[in-house]
């Protein structure tokens, strides 16, 4: 079958899925906010958004599995997965017609003000009256943008570091949350006409890279403190975070 990319394209989004799939398997994050960027350069946003709904899936399945002795002693806060859910199908009705600058810049404001609360004030946690308040509304914002634009781990990914979790309780929640997302988006996309035998084709060959560096990424997490990680993982955050606004202004 032609792809219509040529062996220096199909070299930069190895190259884009190996980086994330190595952040993903150590942090538990960002697998599609580095490697969506490689891929819409060469296959367009909705395309390669669509394409990563599978290594997404197989990524976040594999996290469950790894940590899922995390299960019983992991809480679930339905008061974040099921208004998430329910956005991402919106969401992903709106990819065709949204204007995605606009929502990347307002994903990006709010996951800053999440990420100062974690940088100025250590102790800030989602719980009591603010957390059944914000927790919803923060989780209906990020499941539209993560339909809409496949990019939601910033806000996801604070919103559970807030959790105060483990560093193995953590990368289990986030696999758990963004699996879902992972089968609620292809759902939506298969009732949308989205996927294609060619997109599902190129899904199954980014399993290359994803299984040979999440692993290492994986294998890396063992040995890292609870300090190192945490600090780790708020820096990926940051990083995120600029992505996000040099994306929002440069489109």
């Amino acid at each position: 079958m032609e792809f219509g990319l040529d062996l220096y394209s199909v070299g930069i989004i190895f190259l884009g899925l190996a980086l994330g799939a190595f952040v993903k398997g150590l942090t538990g994050m960002g697998l599609p906010l580095v490697a969506v960027p490689f891929m819409a350069g060469f296959l367009g946003a909705e395309h390669a958004i669509v394409v990563m709904q599978i290594p997404g899936l197989v990524s976040n399945a594999w996290l469950v599995w790894r940590h899922r002795t995390e299960a019983k002693a992991t809480p679930l806060r339905y008061d974040l997965i099921v208004p998430a859910v329910l956005m991402t199908v919106v969401g992903v009705w709106f990819l065709d017609v949204a204007n995605d600058n606009i929502t990347i810049l307002l994903l990006a404001a709010a996951v800053a003000c999440f990420l100062g609360l974690l940088l100025f004030n250590p102790s800030f946690r989602l719980d009591g009256s603010i957390g059944r308040i914000a927790t919803p509304l923060a989780s209906m914002f990020g499941g539209f943008t993560q339909g809409a634009t496949g990019v939601s781990g910033p806000l996801f990914s604070t919103l559970i570091l807030s959790f105060r979790l483990n560093k193995e309780a953590y990368v289990f929640y986030n696999g758990l949350v963004f699996g879902l997302f992972n089968v609620v988006q292809i759902i939506a996309m298969l009732g949308f006409g989205m996927f294609t035998t060619q997109r599902i084709i190129e899904g199954c060959l980014a399993l290359a890279p994803l299984f040979i560096f999440q692993y290492f990424g994986m294998r890396l997490m063992g040995h890292v403190s609870q300090r190192v990680f945490t600090g780790a993982v708020v820096a990926v955050i940051v990083l995120m975070e600029i992505k996000l606004v040099w994306e929002g202004l440069a489109g």
